[in-house]
């Protein structure tokens, strides 16, 4: 696997953005407080060496500050896509990275690559050191699952003894956190949970085909991707349809056999959906402090609500990828009739039970599964399309807003970020229009993103975003 090689363009931006990497003063700006939802105007922000070093109404420019006026504008901490695969192919940071910037994406945590680990960390350690231009990246794809493994590049483990080894080898290989995967039988996976506590490392990922969610809590999981599971949970038929899948699985049923019974448990779900069993099992979910990656943006894919060949977010793609995502897809042709009739609904009970979790208190990470594996699901653009969805729902800008920017470096324990501007925090911050508090629009088009103190104002986004498109043709 080849290892990243920066682009032409990205090299060149970040030539001409060392001076503002090493000291920047933005003025006139409005500090945008998304824990809180109050706003700061008129003040000053110093970045010095990628972190910002002060933050007050007035700070006199010293020599070799380069000073931007920030006229008015809103500054928010840099977003965060807590769910991203950006080394599915040899060169996809290529574009993923460009793509992530122009959004205002400054962090992203991978959950599953084809590169070795050795090379993801050598790109981490050169984003981290200046060197690369792009989003920090949260190392936690270590992925694990049962034979033969629902994706290449997996950990394997079929029994407990196996899973304990398998934490052996990712905590020694530096991984941030153990995944779990959908196919591991419930002892192997208490064998995991078990493991990943002793080792110090977080447990997160999907929850096991075959596991209650209520197991996964009780053990203690950290992080679960992907919200479907949260509305199983809610229906009085989870018993039912876990048994259905111990049972064809454990007699070796094959891959045609367990999509069967997985296909049929959208009727079950929405039959036997119940709000006060809901209500008592967030409220476990919730003291539980497990958080909930729920991608709730990957249901357009499955519905066909693609966007058109000549968007410019199409345009942006590589034409070999473009070109992959027309040819048929397995997990499209797995939907039966009935799926694609109930899928209205099915989305609809997923959104509805996705306010409850909010209101109850469940932690939320914004997030997408963006990859070039996974058509149609765009790095940068389609985390913002997740915040809309999430306005849409029913959440606030502003609490739309705390899931990719408050929430994220929290949960990954990062000590030099929080989701606030304050002096010792990592310089990842986006420059807006408008108030985000308002209307997350302004989010469209950012007047300045700043990753690792580099600044890109808007010729240099545009600069991005036209290489892109030529690229991409």
């Amino acid at each position: 696997m080849r290892q990243f090689a920066q682009t032409a363009l990205l090299a060149w931006l970040l030539a001409t953005a060392s001076a503002a990497q090493a000291d920047t003063l933005l003025t006139d700006v409005t500090l945008v407080d998304i824990e809180t939802g109050t706003l700061a105007r008129g003040q000053s922000v110093l970045i010095r060496e990628g972190v910002i070093a002060e933050v007050e109404a007035v700070i006199a420019p010293s020599d070799g500050v380069a000073v931007i006026d920030g006229s008015g504008g809103y500054l928010i901490p840099g977003l965060w896509d807590s769910h991203v695969h950006v080394f599915s192919s040899a060169t996809e940071p290529d574009t993923a990275f460009p793509l992530y910037l122009i959004n205002g994406v400054t962090g992203i945590r991978d959950m599953g690559a084809l590169w070795p680990i050795s090379a993801q960390q050598e790109l981490q350690a050169r984003i981290e050191a200046g060197e690369v231009l792009g989003p920090r990246l949260i190392l936690s794809g270590a992925w694990v699952d049962a034979s033969p493994g629902s994706w290449p590049g997996m950990f394997l483990a079929d029994t407990p003894v196996e899973a304990r080894a398998v934490v052996e080898r990712i905590a020694s290989e530096g991984w941030a956190a153990v995944k779990a995967y959908s196919m591991l039988d419930e002892a192997t996976y208490l064998a995991l949970a078990e493991a990943a506590d002793a080792a110090g490392l977080p447990l997160v990922g999907h929850i096991p085909e075959r596991v209650a969610l209520a197991t996964a809590i009780d053990v203690g999981q950290d992080g679960m991707e992907h919200f479907g599971r949260v509305a199983m949970a809610c229906a009085t038929g989870e018993d039912r349809m876990l048994e259905d899948l111990r049972h064809v699985m454990a007699d070796g049923g094959d891959q045609a056999a367990i999509f069967a019974v997985m296909t049929g448990q959208n009727r079950i779900i929405l039959d036997t959906w119940d709000r006060d069993l809901c209500d008592t099992l967030l409220a476990r979910l919730t003291a539980s402090g497990m958080h909930v990656s729920p991608t709730l943006v990957v249901a357009d894919f499955y519905t066909g609500n693609w966007p058109a060949a000549d968007a410019p977010r199409m345009r942006m793609i590589p034409a070999e990828v473009r070109e992959a995502w027309g040819r048929p897809d397995f997990r499209l042709e797995a939907m039966t009739d009935e799926v694609r009739a109930l899928a209205t609904d099915s989305i609809a009970l997923d959104r509805r039970t996705f306010l409850m979790a909010h209101e109850a208190g469940v932690p939320i990470l914004a997030s997408t599964d963006a990859s070039f594996a996974n058509p149609y699901l765009f790095h940068g653009f389609s985390l913002l399309d997740e915040l809309d969805l999430y306005v849409e729902i029913g959440l606030t800008p502003r609490e739309a807003l705390h899931t990719a920017t408050v929430a994220p470096p929290r949960f990954f324990g990062l000590t030099d970020q929080d989701g606030t501007i304050t002096p010792g925090r990592r310089a990842d911050l986006v420059l807006l229009d408008a108030n985000p508090l308002e209307s997350l629009g302004t989010l469209r088009r950012p007047r300045a993103v700043i990753a690792g103190g580099v600044v890109l104002d808007r010729a240099a986004l545009d600069a991005l975003e036209a290489t892109l498109l030529a690229e991409g043709e």
